[in-house]
């Protein structure tokens, strides 16, 4: 059968458009980033009152727009504003449909999309995978925010050719089912949230059981080291990749197929800004900044200069292994609130808490939750016959590898349990902190 997504027009057309336009040069992407950003700007300015409004009020308009470095005179789009006013920021497109997200920063954000603006989000994620050697029709092993019906948790999409598995029912029963079911599919690809791939990984690995894949294929949550290192390991060497995007469509970042761990942005996608904590452009490598997003695919609501309240750390303006002038990150650090505050104000990131040893091995699924600042409650499920970690047991060894990525300045408490919920889409929160904890 044909894959679903080549009978789609839109899919199609923008597949063709970004492999005609991936040699493109820097002169020749800033130029079309440039077009596009005026076009953007006036769409939005002359069919939304509240663009309208917010641009009259700081004094800018479409002609404004004379450099890339010109957007910055433009006000930021905030969550708030989506939340509270969604009809004055969209365009009344016919064809539209409603979507929101669950608010992962704490603020619900709504937006509409389109068919054609769904369409491009695909053939760009597929024009990604493409450089590890995925291609449409590949079977696929899905493991992501996904409500199967089936009570076995399991379901076969045949015009994808993917088999589907609950990441709501990561319990060793139906962990297992899904191991037998995805070793009769013999899936090409993992297509996963990192943290149900991981638990599912670590399910195979407990059990001897084994899988080959060529890749997996990781989105929607941040890519922490253990994890790619656990994928690396299970699955026999395969390629891991992973991408940054929202739901927003405004910023799309994926590996380099030859510096697999760095992300590269993709320029026909949107124009993305890394700003340090004053507003100012981050141009330092290694320096870490916010993600502010403006999308070219986004129709029905447009998103212009957009807070996406996630941070990445700048690595340079382009890659000298594939020579693609492409805004590169070292890694992409997950939403304002994934760090954990300590008693004297240091703020740890999940990728500070995370450089690769042993501390973790002998967990299915953990959790740092925080309500209050230099209080750190860890919750993990432990597997089922841990390795022998000698005076104390395993409490006792994460007690002390855990004190020496925290800190002093950081009570510890560890809470044992058999269960840690995930998101309403399905996601695990590696980092859990409350709101007000500053």
């Amino acid at each position: 059968m044909k894959h679903r997504d080549l009978s789609n027009p839109y899919y199609t057309y923008w597949r063709s458009f970004l492999s005609a336009s991936a040699s493109w040069s820097r002169t020749r992407i800033v130029d079309y980033q440039l077009q596009e950003l005026r076009r953007v700007v006036t769409w939005a300015y002359e069919l939304t009152p509240a663009y309208r409004r917010r641009f009259d009020d700081a004094g800018v308009s479409p002609e404004t727009l004379y450099h890339l470095s010109d957007i910055r005179l433009f006000p930021f789009l905030e969550k708030r504003h989506l939340r509270d006013g969604l009809e004055d920021h969209s365009v009344g497109l016919r064809g539209r449909y409603y979507r929101a997200t669950g608010g992962s920063t704490g603020v619900p954000v709504r937006m509409y999309h389109t068919p054609r603006a769904f369409g491009r989000e695909l053939a760009s994620k597929a024009h990604q995978y493409q450089r590890i050697g995925w291609k449409e029709g590949d079977r696929e092993l899905v493991m992501r925010g996904l409500v199967i019906p089936q009570d076995s948790g399991i379901e076969f999409v045949e015009d994808l050719n993917t088999l589907r598995c609950s990441s709501y029912l990561l319990t060793p029963s139906y962990m297992e089912r899904y191991y037998r079911a995805a070793k009769e599919f013999r899936p090409d690809w993992l297509r996963c949230y990192p943290s149900s791939g991981y638990v599912f990984a670590k399910f195979l690995e407990d059990r001897g059981y084994t899988l080959p894949v060529y890749g997996v294929l990781c989105a929607s949550e941040p890519l922490y080291e253990f994890q790619r290192v656990t994928f690396e390991r299970v699955f026999s060497g395969a390629r891991v990749f992973s991408h940054y995007g929202h739901y927003e469509m405004a910023a799309l970042a994926g590996y380099c197929e030859a510096n697999s761990y760095r992300y590269h942005v993709l320029p026909h996608y949107g124009y993305v800004e890394l700003l340090d904590e004053d507003d100012n452009p981050v141009v330092t490598k290694g320096q870490t900044g916010e993600i502010v997003a403006t999308s070219f695919i986004m129709e029905a609501t447009p998103i212009i200069r957009y807070r996406t309240g996630d941070h990445a750390t700048y690595w340079g303006p382009g890659c000298e292994m594939c020579s693609r002038p492409y805004q590169v990150w070292e890694n992409v650090d997950g939403r304002t609130q994934d760090y954990i505050v300590t008693r004297t104000g240091r703020h740890l990131t999940g990728t500070m808490l995370n450089d690769h040893d042993n501390t973790y091995d002998d967990l299915v699924q953990f959790q740092f939750y925080q309500n209050e600042p230099g209080v750190v409650v860890f919750r993990y499920i432990p597997k089922l016959i841990p390795m022998s970690h000698g005076l104390g047991g395993l409490d006792a060894f994460l007690r002390r590898q855990l004190r020496r990525k925290l800190g002093d300045d950081v009570k510890l408490v560890l809470e044992k349990t058999d269960q840690i919920s995930r998101s309403v889409s399905g996601k695990h929160r590696f980092i859990l902190q409350e709101s007000g904890v500053q």
